[in-house]
């Protein structure tokens, strides 16, 4: 079985708990959303979460929310699998940690989305790793 799919099983399991009925996801966001956010779940602004993003020319809904936008467009050009998108990220979140803003949501705050993505990124990272001929430590 080939790495991106065992990446996209494995999130579809993670991603849908059991008996919850959430509506998919637009193809593409125009308003900003807090959602799930203490769960693998998580759609923020218009760009974060596993297939929620934002339409073309869409501003982010605040720091936190460009960097997945960035994040967004890097995997578009490098792969699901590319370990130095998902590192970038990482450094783009410590960045807007480190400058003590607010984000747009009270429900969810930069705090709780932060740790949530991070955990996200840490697994795709390890699934990269896994499905790779070399790892990287």
């Amino acid at each position: 079985m080939s790495p991106v799919v065992v990446v996209i099983l494995l999130l579809a399991v993670v991603v849908l708990p059991s008996g919850a009925s959430t509506p998919p996801p637009p193809p593409c966001s125009r308003s900003c959303a807090a959602l799930n956010c203490d769960s693998v779940g998580i759609r923020y602004g218009k760009y974060c979460g596993v297939g929620w993003s934002g339409c073309d020319g869409e501003e982010p809904c605040d720091d936190l929310d460009a960097c997945c936008r960035d994040h967004d467009h890097c995997v578009d050009k490098k792969g699901l699998m590319s370990v130095k998108c998902h590192e970038k990220f990482k450094n783009c979140m410590r960045k807007v940690k480190k400058a003590g803003k607010v984000g747009f949501s009270k429900k969810c705050p930069y705090e709780m989305a932060m740790a949530t993505m991070t955990q996200g990124m840490d697994m795709a990272i390890m699934l990269s790793q896994l499905g790779s001929q070399k790892l990287e430590l």
